[in-house]
């Protein structure tokens, strides 16, 4: 199992709004890794991944505002040299990725009871389909 399936699966399998928070933030740390680190691997890929790190950086920040967002450590990987694959199949796992994460934080904004957890779902989820729109194969 690569990274980013590593990635993906604890997103699913996260329960309850601050542990989907979590998840969350720690996948678009991820995501912004992964773009810095394949942004030059390809031209034409250049200005798609410059673009997901924001969009990225922008879906963490939402999240950091969520009232039930939890302090503490991090459980996202450590490095992203362990993903493998050439800069268009890491584009198309990265956009399933941002995908998959775009389905959970708005299947969290629709449970969550405090307003703040709810607009920081939706705005994070506004950023992991932009995600997903840019690196679409």
């Amino acid at each position: 199992m690569n990274q980013i399936e590593q990635v993906q699966q604890r997103l699913q399998a996260a329960d309850g709004v601050p542990a989907v928070l979590a998840a969350g933030w720690d996948t678009f740390e991820f995501v912004q890794a992964l773009a810095a680190t394949y942004a030059d691997q390809a031209a034409d890929m250049y200005p798609a991944f410059t673009f997901v790190r924001g969009a990225a950086a922008s879906g963490r920040n939402a999240i950091a505002f969520a009232p039930s967002m939890p302090a503490g450590d991090s459980e996202r990987p450590a490095r992203t040299t362990l993903v493998t694959g050439d800069v268009y199949e890491v584009a198309d796992s990265v956009a399933g990725l941002a995908s998959a994460l775009g389905v959970r934080l708005r299947e969290t904004a629709e449970l969550a009871a405090d307003v703040g957890d709810r607009t920081a779902c939706e705005d994070a989820a506004l950023d992991a389909e932009q995600i997903s729109a840019l690196l679409a194969g």
